[in-house]
């Protein structure tokens, strides 16, 4: 199929790594410090390491009082130290989709077995949990916007698990796919978690890791109670944080970006300004997709669609989502090669589409060029299923 060059993209719609701001994009890699010292004091307590860490608190409305940290590894192993090291006697959460399974079943359940883990998931052929969590465990863990599935946890939701958290409870977020899009409720959370190639287009590989007054002291508290792995306990990141450093040697290139990304950010208007940004590209979709007889939102309710991955379900059964995505990934541009396609592991006849602030940071041009070429691709298909 050879799609006209003049109805494509000029930018990726993956759900991570994700699309970078081209002004980001177009610096010379010298310019990032690649091949500076972690530890050098003009990098890191006098350098951009300490503006980094200040400008996302301030895009993100953390308060001053909670320490952020540029964790080691993608978000996986920040979830995995969440849970080894704020946990006491029990756990609870959400589990509805692959990261938020993933941090609930894989990651919380090897937990040491007198903890109490209670994880609630969805009923068959839904896709959000009916059942609260145990708002009195020790932890509860949320995700506030489960990038697999394209499904949300509404503010209501967090803002009840605030208010009814018991007083030994800490509230974790990973919020890898809507931080620094999404304008999320401030100061109802005690840890979150996000890798920064999402919204802030960065490379893989590197995570952010805030914890409250109270999270600090639970992993103070925690340690003292047992053996946790070296890599899985936060106390040595939470030593070297005072002075803008990291524990282990980072990726000084991503820390470089995210702290380019949250300026431009900033300038722009914060996360105000972006989150008005991402819902006018998730409504750029939402008008074409009620315009077509084969498209349809994956999720319902509509409070619980994400508005930054959303998923959408092919409804004719002559499209299948490999062909459509595959011919998009082989349509000659770079950008393009990851396509729009559905999270592997999902069987769902769909696709997922990432609507991040810097897919498209001056509007939704390039979203009404992936409609049309959508559209193109389908009608193709179906001339050849006659």
């Amino acid at each position: 199929m050879k799609i006209p060059q003049e109805i494509l993209p000029n930018v990726t719609f993956a759900c991570g790594p994700s699309q970078g701001h081209k002004q980001i994009r177009n610096t010379p890699l010298s310019e990032t410090f690649f091949e500076r010292s972690h530890r050098a004091g003009d990098i890191t307590t006098n350098g951009f390491y300490k503006e980094a860490t200040e400008n996302i608190k301030k895009l993100l409305g953390v308060p001053a009082d909670y320490t952020l940290m540029f964790y080691h590894g993608g978000a996986t192993p920040a979830l995995d130290s969440v849970a080894w090291s704020l946990t006491k006697d029990s756990i609870s959460g959400l589990s509805f989709g692959s990261f938020s399974t993933m941090w609930c079943d894989e990651i919380s359940l090897k937990l040491p077995k007198e903890i109490k883990k209670d994880f609630k998931t969805p009923a068959a052929g839904t896709y959000f949990p009916q059942e609260k969590p145990d708002f009195n465990a020790s932890l509860v863990i949320l995700t506030p916007n489960e990038t697999s599935r394209g499904v949300q946890i509404t503010d209501e939701y967090l803002k009840e698990a605030w208010e009814k958290k018991g007083p030994d409870t800490l509230i974790a977020w990973d919020c890898t796919s809507c931080a620094g899009g999404r304008n999320l409720p401030q100061g109802i959370w005690d840890a979150m978690v996000f890798s920064m190639q999402k919204c802030f287009g960065t490379g893989g590989g590197s995570s952010v890791l805030i914890l409250s007054p109270r999270a600090v002291a639970r992993v103070a508290e925690v340690a003292k109670t047992r053996v946790i792995p070296y890599t899985l306990d936060i106390t040595g990141a939470l030593e070297k944080a005072p002075k803008f450093q990291t524990l282990n040697t980072p990726s000084t290139i991503n820390i470089w970006m995210a702290n380019e990304a949250a300026k431009i950010m900033l300038a722009a208007g914060g996360i105000e300004a972006m989150d008005k940004l991402c819902r006018a590209h998730y409504k750029a979709l939402m008008d074409f997709v009620k315009t077509t007889d084969y498209l349809e939102p994956m999720i319902s309710p509509e409070e619980n669609r994400s508005y930054l991955t959303p998923t959408f379900r092919i409804t004719d059964p002559k499209i299948i989502d490999s062909e459509l995505n595959g011919a998009i990934k082989k349509s000659g541009k770079d950008c393009l090669k990851d396509g729009i396609g559905k999270y592997g592991s999902y069987k769902e006849n769909s696709l997922r589409i990432s609507c991040f602030p810097f897919v498209d940071f001056d509007g939704t041009k390039e979203y009404e060029l992936l409609t049309k070429t959508i559209d193109y691709v389908v009608k193709e298909l179906r001339a050849g299923n006659k």
